[in-house]
């Protein structure tokens, strides 16, 4: 999976009759329509980064997604498996961006990117919004991660299908120890202590969820993922919960109550 690495203090038991598979550097193919909040954004057809629907016309990503031509991006909403043209896609264009104002691009600090949507997405099974966390993590708390980011390490395999894992996530205290001097109160670390498991290249600005909320955007770690103790980076939503509420407040004045929801 996409731009992180893990680590963690428990690990999801592998089972063996797993039909769908051990994919995504320890990950699995995600159950159809299971992530109607999961955002793919191509070039050219090809993968960029991921993203999180969290209003009808707004994704949230990682700043770091944007140091190429925005305006060249598409918005894939519902999608599965990329290599098919599947009913449940919509795709839109990009009408504007939002770097966060701290955005520092070493070490990725605040790396959160908002996309404003030429027109609104069509809310059904498949295409869905997820709510911001207002909480910051607890240590220890499983959350799933998705992405077509790349499911071997330093190889880089993409898959078609949108790929799922479950992490841990880490406290603070160890996440500082393993990357000192580069952990910010924006960022929290969310992995396996085993490894084996994790999000990596091409996941970037993908969802991290944890009780049913948007807690994570996937943002950076080590070259090769999935190593044992080395936990990928994620920026941490609930520090950007606020910034996100008045950003869309701003652009839509006059349809504020419509928008103080997500």
């Amino acid at each position: 999976m996409g731009n992180s690495v893990v680590e963690t203090y428990q690990a999801p038991s592998s089972n063996s009759g797993d039909t769908e598979g051990i994919r995504v550097i320890g990950g699995r193919n995600c159950l159809f329509g299971s992530r109607p909040y999961q955002v793919a954004l191509l070039r050219n057809g090809r993968l960029t980064c991921g993203g999180s629907l969290i209003a009808p016309k707004w994704v949230l990503t990682a700043a770091h997604c944007g140091r190429r031509g925005i305006s060249s991006l598409r918005v894939h909403l519902g999608d599965y498996n990329l290599q098919v043209k599947e009913p449940t896609e919509q795709i839109r264009r990009i009408r504007n961006f939002f770097v966060h104002p701290r955005y520092n691009i070493c070490p990725r600090d605040n790396d959160f990117m908002l996309l404003e949507l030429d027109e609104p997405a069509q809310l059904n099974n498949y295409v869905n919004t997820i709510n911001l966390a207002t909480r910051c993590p607890s240590p220890g708390t499983r959350c799933s991660v998705s992405g077509w980011g790349t499911i071997k390490s330093p190889q880089r395999l993409l898959p078609a299908i949108l790929q799922c894992a479950d992490l841990y996530s880490v406290s603070q205290a160890r996440c500082r120890d393993i990357y000192q001097g580069r952990i910010t109160e924006n960022m929290f670390c969310a992995g396996v202590e085993q490894g084996g498991i994790s999000s990596c290249k091409g996941d970037s600005g993908g969802p991290l969820v944890c009780n049913g909320e948007l807690q994570g955007v996937v943002s950076w770690g080590k070259s090769v993922c999935a190593l044992p103790g080395q936990p990928r980076v994620y920026a941490n939503v609930c520090k950007a919960a606020e910034w996100v509420r008045s950003t869309i407040r701003r652009k839509f004045s006059t349809q504020k109550n419509k928008w103080t929801q997500i």
